[in-house]
């Protein structure tokens, strides 16, 4: 399947993760610009409730996968269709263009929102991690 909708321009995000990086690197001295990445996501979902996983929409497949390389224990549900298609060459690209689609969902869709239209044809994905669904609730 072609997923077309809330994709991001590949030569951009590198130039963008780049930049990202030199600044990451000048002003808290880290080279590990994903790892610095890593924990601000871990800092978000901490702060703001597993629930919030949905804010980073087709990207969380993505996401949950990267987190889970760096240690985090979130479950092993997994959409590999979505995470594939939603990932970039690194593991810098994947999480900036999530915060990317995070920013505009932030903007665009009431919290909670978990319906898209991913193809040009107009399907609609639901994205639900039962994962983070049970993390979510034992939370509250």
């Amino acid at each position: 399947m072609a997923f077309t909708e809330f994709r991001f321009d590949a030569e951009a995000i590198t130039d963008l993760v780049a930049e990202n990086a030199a600044k990451v690197k000048a002003n808290k001295g880290m080279s590990d610009y994903a790892g610095f990445l890593v924990g601000v996501y871990r800092q978000r979902l901490e702060k703001n409730g597993p629930g919030r996983y949905l804010d980073y929409g087709p990207y969380w497949w993505a996401v949950k996968d990267v987190l889970k390389r760096a240690g985090m224990e979130l479950g092993e549900e997994d959409d590999a269709e979505l995470r594939e298609a939603y990932s970039g060459a690194t593991d810098a690209e994947t999480l900036v263009m999530a915060d990317l689609f995070r920013e505009l969902y932030l903007k665009k869709y009431f919290i909670g929102n978990r319906q898209y239209q991913l193809t040009e044809t107009g399907e609609t994905w639901t994205i639900s991690d039962e994962d983070m669904e049970s993390l979510a609730f034992a939370a509250s």
